[in-house]
Formats: C-alpha cells, sequence, structure tokens
C-alpha cells in the first residue's frame, strides 16, 4: 500500500482518514474534508482541501472550537509571530470574526505535491502537520475572560 505513488485525490484523502480511523465529512466542494480532533482541553476542527484552482496543492487549516475575545489581538499577534518564526511545519495566523467582539486563530500548512506521492509520505505530512497545529494550541493558553454580565442566571 505505501509503495504505490498516486495523484492528491480525493480518494488518496478518503484513504488517509479511514485509515486514522477518523470520523469525517465532505464539504460542499470536491475535495474538501473536515472532521474533530480532541487534543487535551481542546477540540479542534481540521480542515484537508485540495486546492481548485491547483489541484497540486494541499492544504490542511486546524482551528479551536472557540473564538477569542478581540481585546486579546495584541497578545495572539505577538504569540503568532513568535510561532511563526520559531517553527515552520504550520503558521499561526490571527483572522476576523464574523462578531466584531471575537477574532480567530488558525494554524495552516500548504504543500505543493507536483507529480505522484506514496501514501505513506501523504499520512506522515498530514499527520506532522496536524501535530504541530496541536502544538500551537496547547502553547496558546486562553486567558479567562471577565465576566461582565452573566451568562446564565438561577431559575429559582
Amino acid at each position: 500500500m505505501g509503495l504505490m505513488t498516486e495523484p492528491v485525490s480525493e480518494n488518496l484523502i478518503d484513504r488517509y482518514l479511514r485509515a486514522r480511523g477518523r470520523r469525517y465529512f465532505r464539504g460542499q466542494h470536491d475535495g474538501e474534508y473536515f472532521f474533530l480532533a480532541n487534543a487535551g482541553p481542546r477540540r479542534l476542527h481540521v480542515h484537508l482541501e485540495i486546492c481548485r484552482v491547483h489541484p497540486d496543492v494541499f492544504t490542511l487549516r486546524v482551528t479551536p472550537a472557540c473564538f477569542f475575545p478581540v481585546a486579546d489581538r495584541a497578545r495572539l499577534t505577538q504569540f503568532a509571530k513568535t510561532w511563526n518564526r520559531r517553527n515552520s511545519a504550520v503558521s499561526a495566523i490571527v483572522h476576523e470574526s464574523s462578531d466584531p467582539q471575537r477574532i480567530g486563530v488558525i494554524a495552516s500548512k500548504s504543500q505543493s505535491i507536483g507529480g505522484l506521492v506514496r501514501f505513506d509520505d501523504f499520512a506522515g505530512f498530514v499527520d506532522r502537520t496536524l501535530a504541530a497545529a496541536i502544538d500551537l494550541f496547547g502553547a496558546l493558553t486562553p486567558v479567562p475572560e471577565a465576566a461582565s454580565m452573566p451568562l446564565l442566571r438561577d431559575a429559582c
């Protein structure tokens, strides 16, 4: 299985996810896959995609299940800059959210895989990238939000 070469394809991603025992679903577009990964106290959303415009480019993006308060922008931006200087396995990117009070962090890695690839090489790339993303979010310690208003009230 690992000695054969093949192009990056939906079949290759399907086989990888099944080989790793992942429960996953396909995205709206061909070549998009999503699954959840438990990483310590965090649940991470993992997105694997073959670029529609450049089908030899494979991208893996990982995000935590929650966004961060916009007040943490400076801290998160500094964290991302420091991470990116020290690590090349995955890039940390701070991004806007549809909620102006929240911002997000993405761990991302794209790889041009021209021609054919062995399954084991592809699986190793995904495994290493996912491990680096887990390390990134493990190092990103959350700062507790100051509760301005209680989210739940007693029913009594």
